[in-house]
């Protein structure tokens, strides 16, 4: 009986994420400066220059998705 409920529930929750992702709920993410989108950020050079100048300075492990500086 227990893992009938426990399939059910697991179930659920598998629905509801694809549901969660189908619709996308989220809010489009701002910066804090000018409230520029993701895309506004991405074509202006300063910050983008800024970017690379501090991830020149770390190192990637891709393994476990960290940026150690």
């Amino acid at each position: 009986m227990q893992h009938k409920v426990m399939i059910a529930v697991l179930s659920l929750l598998i629905a509801s994420n694809i549901l969660a992702l189908s619709v996308n709920v989220s809010r489009q993410s701002w910066a804090a400066t000018d409230a520029m989108s993701y895309q506004k950020l991405m074509s202006d050079t300063e910050f983008v220059r800024a970017v690379k100048s501090i991830a020149e300075a770390c190192t990637v492990n891709v393994d476990i998705a960290k940026l150690k500086c």
